[in-house]
């Protein structure tokens, strides 16, 4: 607080000594504009002004000019400034005026000087010149020569702008200065800006258990993904990078080792048309004359010997997580080494109808329901009502929920949530791209905007076990067949909730994964491989159809 004050005293202080330098030289230039505007009285005394040498104001101007092109060759002694003066003017001027004219710039703290005495003459030397405050006085003779130039009197001068307008601009250009002396920023500011900057980068850093927790899901043998390039095709690859072949009618690029796309032309395509909104989700591919694309090159990335057995390795670990381990219990919310983990299993099934008591507990529960979203699609939707009535909460004692909503089935979603018993604690975007890898701007869903995102609620019921921290709340993937969702949402769920009991509801047949089960209308009969699963399934349902109410 104390080096506070004192800072603040020293603003005062400096505005005062700032209010006092410009009430000074405010009563010096009046006195100089009072003078000046007086009418000569008489005829001798017009005479004797014409007799006299020239005034030190009128070659003010060049003194200022001299010393400012001197500045850097400070100090410099008022004989030599006669001299160059004299040089430069051509005209006879005395030394003693040169002294009266630095002690008023001296005076009005545009300069400082120091007496000295050279064969029994006073005279001055320069030490330094206020390089603002001269340019500003310079700026002000100046324009009082343009006007001379120009006819117009010094009185008329004064009276196109009155003193009260020159005060005026003196207090806002005082206030300009003050106001930036006291918006900069002090040293305790600037020390600590300096020590937040430091805290944030700490807390930025990974710490040990995050590196580990990263370390321990990183893909054996590094990513096997290929990029695509940001160029589309490798002929705009080529051209981009100069790397075309002149004369051979093809473009080449070597450098380049990511994915690129070429044209698929047929004898109805129309190249000035351009590229179809849909590319390769186009319904009417066989006869749209708009430009299609597919992937140019194979899309395997090549490996050398080393990546090849590192992976090799890699995929030895996880069929070997696949056999069959002892099974301790079958709650779903232990760890990986309590329990089994089984290849996809799936069951063919009306989930309105189904019981799902049989199945057993579940870590985590993933949902991509038909909502009625009031549009045509090309499969069967439930009501409001069927979707609240769902047997979800018998699935789950304490996890995570993973439902993908749509429209006007956000609320309704989470509605859902709270009925069956979860906290909305997350909220996943799917961000969609198309073939080319482009943001969606004219997609087949939506009322009044185009749909170019989808919102998957994360739920929480209980305390589950969680890794937390791994992956972002966005996905930005490409668009696949209608209600496809990106596979990506495997990955995170699996790094959340690794080696747990998972199920999927309202599946299909390329959403079965490792250590899911998927139930829906679509998936191709029942496939179970859990022998508890089994005898509860067959106990259940001894003709093993779950497509409709059972008769019990």
């Amino acid at each position: 607080m104390s080096d506070a004050f004192e800072e603040i005293q020293a603003i005062k202080i400096k505005r005062n000594s700032l209010r006092e330098k410009l009430q000074k030289r405010k009563r010096e230039r009046h006195e100089l504009f009072t003078l000046t505007s007086t009418p000569p009285a008489t005829e001798s005394s017009v005479i004797d002004t014409t007799n006299n040498k020239s005034e030190p104001v009128e070659y003010e101007q060049d003194v200022l000019r001299i010393l400012h092109q001197c500045i850097s060759s400070l100090p410099i002694t008022s004989t030599d400034l006669t001299d160059q003066l004299r040089k430069a003017l051509s005209i006879d001027i005395s030394f003693s005026d040169i002294n009266k004219l630095l002690e008023k710039l001296s005076a009005q703290d545009i300069i400082r000087i120091k007496e000295i005495t050279e064969n029994d003459v006073v005279g001055y030397t320069i030490l330094s010149i206020a390089e603002s405050n001269s340019q500003a006085e310079l700026l002000h003779t100046e324009n009082i020569v343009e006007e001379e130039k120009l006819g117009v009197s010094l009185p008329a001068a004064i009276e196109e702008e009155s003193p009260p307008e020159k005060q005026t601009k003196l207090d806002k250009k005082n206030t300009e200065d003050i106001m930036s002396l006291i918006s900069m920023p002090t040293i305790r500011e600037k020390e600590s800006k300096k020590v937040g900057e430091q805290i944030l980068d700490l807390l930025s850093k990974q710490t040990s258990k995050e590196k580990s927790l990263a370390e321990r899901f990183r893909s054996q043998g590094g990513a096997q993904v290929m990029e695509f390039c940001p160029h589309g095709t490798r002929t705009d690859c080529s051209k981009l990078n100069g790397n075309s072949q002149p004369g051979s009618g093809q473009a080449f690029n070597e450098k380049c080792k990511k994915l690129h796309f070429k044209k698929i032309l047929q004898s109805h395509t129309d190249e000035s048309l351009g590229d179809c909104s849909f590319l390769n989700t186009c319904f009417h591919m066989d006869t749209c004359k708009y430009v299609h694309y597919e992937v140019d090159g194979p899309t395997a990335q090549p490996k050398d010997q080393g990546e090849a057995d590192t992976t090799t390795c890699g995929n030895t670990s996880r069929t070997t997580a696949l056999d069959p381990k002892p099974v301790s219990n079958n709650n779903g919310s232990t760890g990986a080494s309590d329990l089994t983990l089984y290849p996809p299993q799936w069951i063919q099934c009306d989930l309105r109808y189904l019981d799902m008591t049989v199945l057993g507990k579940f870590a985590v529960i993933m949902a991509d329901p038909p909502w009625d979203i009031h549009m045509e699609l090309p499969y069967g939707t439930m009501s409001d009502d069927e979707m609240r009535q769902l047997g979800i909460p018998t699935l789950q004692d304490e996890g995570l929920l993973f439902l993908w909503v749509t429209g006007r089935a956000m609320e309704l979603g989470r509605e859902c949530l709270q009925l069956w018993g979860y906290d909305r604690v997350d909220e996943i975007i799917w961000v969609k791209t198309n073939q080319l890898q482009r943001i969606i701007r004219t997609g087949r869903t939506g009322h009044w905007l185009n749909h170019g995102k989808e919102h998957c609620l994360v739920g929480m019921k209980g305390f589950p076990r969680v890794n937390r921290g791994l992956d972002s709340d966005v996905i930005v993937a490409e668009v696949r067949a209608t209600s496809h969702k990106p596979d990506e949402i495997y990955g995170i769920i699996e790094r959340m909730s690794p080696g747990t009991r998972k199920i999927e509801l309202f599946g299909r047949p390329h959403n079965v994964q490792p250590n899911w089960i998927t139930l829906g209308n679509q998936v191709d009969g029942v496939r179970l491989i859990d022998p508890q699963l089994i005898k509860a399934f067959k106990k259940r349902y001894p003709d093993g159809n779950s497509m409709k109410p059972s008769k019990s």
